[in-house]
């Protein structure tokens, strides 16, 4: 196995760089490429879903994004066991075709797709994009 250099060259001074552009706002389709159980600043559960958006859903004039298409994360999905909590999950199971039951497995939603409303929001001083509702494909 080779090491690797510790000096990593760029196609441009970074200097010279800016902030791209998010993926434009609007409705795109993600398929669940991965799906956690993480504990929140509150320590309440919660899942963490990887949506990835393929770069044929890109907008035409969009040059910005990954040539291999993009993964947004949504941490919406409350895992708690109180009935606003359990009602939101609901939806999302509802939303990515998952069937309803007692218990979840979240490992199961892998592969499911859903329709994202993406949106802006700033992060850090930078925008970027956003999943703001998850809906049924």
């Amino acid at each position: 196995m080779s090491e690797l250099s510790s000096i990593v060259e760029f196609s441009i001074n970074l200097k010279d760089v800016e902030a791209p552009s998010p993926l434009p706002a609007g409705e795109y389709t993600g398929a669940i490429r991965a799906a956690e159980v993480k504990m929140s600043q509150r320590d309440t559960r919660y899942g963490a879903i990887s949506f990835f958006i393929g770069p044929e859903q890109y907008p035409a004039d969009f040059t910005d994004g990954n040539p291999d298409g993009m993964t947004l994360i949504y941490r919406r999905v409350s895992l708690e066991d109180n009935p606003q909590a359990r009602y939101g999950c609901k939806r999302f199971v509802e939303a990515i075709g998952a069937p309803l039951a007692k218990s979840v497995n979240v490992d199961e939603w892998v592969g499911m797709e859903a329709s994202l409303e993406v949106v802006h929001e700033e992060w850090e001083g930078v925008t970027r994009a956003a999943i703001a509702r998850v809906r049924a494909a």
